[in-house]
């Protein structure tokens, strides 16, 4: 045994693995401080220890690319982060995709149809106010009685509008109306019309991806319908499974279609954490997504599963 050798290794790993202080080691080991320092240079060296140094842009360039090679997306925007920290992440992907919208809205001109959920509120908090010329806002769906800030459709597209200096469109006609009548009179309004061409004609859609959460939420709200079982997440109150099959669980409801979100010139999909794995991959199935924004650890996760499905 090459003793020299055995002792960088044992160095190695209590200064690397274990944190101890390079004073704790020579301690340990009954040796100087200096001779401690001499062996961890040398374990470097001598290829015991192998340092690595990953340019955070250059490994989340690399996860775009092979989310777009999947999915057959048009473009993925992959958040690096420091730590696998589910608010961390959530926060710095939210700053992420607020450069990332800006840079689209700021020239002005656009009919951007906005979504609701905690990301999406989250989304609009992180937003500055500035001022755009000539955008409109406008929610993707009618209202609802949830007392959740973060479903309150209309107030959600006035704050954003109020950030960006744009003008809103209100949805003033329920999401679901309560009868099939009731809904074929809403149509007939004026409001709802006005809103219904903003839907066919959306420059870009801004969406969160909903999971299991969401459909336990609207369950309750509106009744659950068992189709509801293979369903894994949602985009905009669609609801789909993992393979990106649509499930109709409701009937009878007033938002802009899963036509107009795929019709849009660009829909912008924000979502990450280990709890949106399957509904982010089911919701990318559906190609109704130009764009994901993302963290690297869900985006890791989300390739991770795929290769190991391909495997089986």
């Amino acid at each position: 045994m090459d003793y020299q050798k055995k002792q960088m290794e044992e160095a190695a790993i209590l200064y690397y693995e274990k944190k101890y202080t390079q004073n704790q080691i020579a301690e340990l080991m009954k040796l100087s401080r200096q001779t401690v320092s001499k062996l961890l240079n040398d374990a470097v060296k001598e290829n015991i220890v192998e340092i690595k140094i990953h340019n955070p842009e250059v490994v989340c360039d690399q996860l775009e690319r092979e989310l777009c090679a999947k999915f057959q997306i048009k473009n993925a925007v992959v958040c690096g982060v420091s730590a696998d920290d589910e608010e961390l992440c959530r926060l710095m992907t939210v700053k992420k995709a607020s450069n990332y919208i800006l840079s689209l809205i700021k020239g002005g001109k656009q009919k951007i149809g906005i979504s609701w959920g905690r990301t999406i509120q989250l989304l609009i908090s992180e937003f500055g106010n500035i001022n755009t010329s000539d955008n409109v806002v406008f929610p993707l769906f009618g209202a609802t009685d949830q007392e959740q800030a973060c479903f309150l459709s209309n107030e959600l597209a006035r704050s954003f509008a109020d950030k960006i200096g744009a003008r809103v469109k209100y949805a003033w006609f329920p999401y679901r109306p309560d009868s099939v009548d009731d809904c074929k009179l809403f149509e007939k309004t004026s409001y709802y019309k006005r809103v219904f061409d903003l839907w066919n004609d959306i420059d870009i859609a801004i969406v969160g991806i909903g999971n299991n959460e969401i459909i336990q939420t609207f369950g309750k709200l509106f009744g659950y319908n068992r189709k509801g079982i293979s369903a894994v997440g949602d985009i905009s109150t669609h609801f789909f499974d993992l393979n990106g099959n649509f499930v109709d669980l409701y009937e009878n409801t007033l938002c802009a279609s899963k036509e107009n979100l795929k019709n849009a010139k660009q829909t912008i999909a924000i979502a990450c954490g280990n709890d949106k794995k399957e509904a982010i991959i089911g919701a990318l199935r559906t190609q109704i997504i130009d764009t994901l924004i993302t963290d690297e650890y869900t985006a890791k996760r989300i390739l991770s599963s795929l290769n190991e499905s391909d495997a089986q």
